[in-house]
This record gives structure tokens, sequence and C-alpha cells, in this order.
């Protein structure tokens, strides 16, 4: 577990790392591929260990570099993770877990609602956006991520969500940010009073970094 630069978190935590989506965007592909090492999903059990380090609140992104809900991660390693962030002795810590498969997301039974346990979908473009409507079964802290933001997105009306992160695209010009896309999630956040965060790389002439209340 390390401290990190993702400005919406304080730690990065990958008990699961490695994944299989092969987004031509990924950073954490770049970034292993650069070390030399295998994006293949790999579980670490060890890690799970970790958590115990945290004595003060903080909010962990859990599976940074990996996708906890995908259909390539095996229930069992999933299942572990899950168990462990809902253990009461770590109800200090906000757990934020981010999935490009939010309709694989055990609801009903290894998901109760808890307020510490955020969970949110990456939307890059329209076509994600049905991605939106899985997410919103869930019962407790939910959100939407919006990074990199590749396209205009039309957000449905009455979804529930409450966090919306945006981010640009970093280290490629394929596709230039147009602030009107980033505008109309920033209208559509304050006309429905949903907490927004915009991280630095957008260069917002007003800083907007929000948290969803617990």
């Amino acid at each position: 577990m390390n401290r990190t630069k993702i400005e919406w978190t304080d730690y990065s935590w990958n008990p699961i790392t490695g994944c299989l989506h092969g987004c031509w965007y990924c950073y954490a592909k770049k970034l292993f591929t650069r070390f030399h090492k295998s994006f293949e999903p790999t579980f670490y059990p060890e890690r799970l260990e970790e958590l115990k380090k945290l004595k003060k609140p903080a909010k962990v992104f859990v599976c940074s570099v990996a996708d906890l809900f995908a259909g390539w991660t095996p229930i069992e390693w999933r299942d572990k993770v899950l168990n462990e962030i809902h253990k009461p002795e770590y109800s200090h810590l906000i757990f934020q877990l981010l999935t490009k498969n939010p309709e694989r997301i055990p609801y009903f039974d290894l998901m109760p609602t808890r307020k510490n346990i955020w969970v949110g979908t990456t939307i890059t473009c329209q076509q994600e956006m049905i991605n939106a409507l899985e997410v919103r079964k869930y019962q407790g802290i939910k959100f939407l991520s919006f990074e990199p933001l590749l396209g205009e997105v039309e957000i449905p009306i009455g979804i529930g969500i409450d966090w919306i992160i945006v981010g640009k695209l970093t280290g490629s010009k394929k596709v230039k940010l147009n602030s009107q896309w980033v505008e109309k999630i920033i209208q559509y956040a304050r006309r429905h009073q949903i907490p927004l965060f915009l991280k630095n790389n957008l260069k917002w002439p007003e800083k907007i970094q929000e948290f969803s209340k617990v």
C-alpha cells in the first residue's frame, strides 16, 4: 500500500493487480510495461494485512491497477477483498472502488450498505453511460469517474449519484479536451446538488474539489 498522487484519495491498495480491459489510454498498463512487469491479473493475499497500518482516517483506492468486479477476476479473490474492507475495525477508512463492470457487483450479499464503501464506475464517453444505470443499484455512496473524459456525455436525470470526478487524458494528444464537455458536467452537478471533483490536470479556472459527505 502506498501514498498516492491521485488527488481524490490518500492511498492506493492493490491486493489484486492487472487488467484485461485493454483500454488504449490505461496509465497502469503503461506503468507496468515501463518497469517490465506483467499486467496479467494477479492476487497478493499477503497484502490484505496492509490495512492494519492505517490507524487514522484516510481514503483508500481499492485495486487502483485492477478491476475487482471484472469477469476475469476470480470470485474468491474478489470476495476476500470485500470481506476485508467490511471488517468493523476499518470503519475509520473510506474505501473507493472503481470498475468498468458495475453490473457484476454483488449488490445484495457481499455488498451491504456501508457509508464508508464508495462504489463508482468509469465513464469516458456517451456509449459507456449505460454503466451508470447499473452502479445506481448500490445502496451506499456511488459515483461516476469521467476520467479520462474523451467526449461529450449526457448524464441521465435521477440516477442517484452521490459524487462526480472529472479528469482529462494525459500523456497523449489523441483526444483534445473540449471545455464545453466539462462545463456540461459542472452544470449537471450544480443543478442536482452533487459534489464535484475536478482534477488539477483540467487546469480549470475555478478550483472545484468537493467530496461526498459520508
